[in-house]
């Protein structure tokens, strides 16, 4: 017989393993992301901060 805390451990694990890799991982844009240079953008957060 089960106990219910395996069953709450499979009904877990299945979740996190339908979600999206960078959800899983705990680092989700809700934004969607964007598909610029990352350097491009590096380098503007860099001048924000200077001025």
């Amino acid at each position: 017989m089960t106990s219910p805390d395996d069953d709450l451990k499979a009904r877990a694990k299945q979740h996190v393993e339908q979600l999206p890799a960078e959800t899983a991982l705990g680092n989700a844009d809700p934004a969607g992301g964007v598909d610029d240079d990352p350097k491009v953008l590096d380098e503007a957060a860099r001048e924000e901060r200077q001025s």
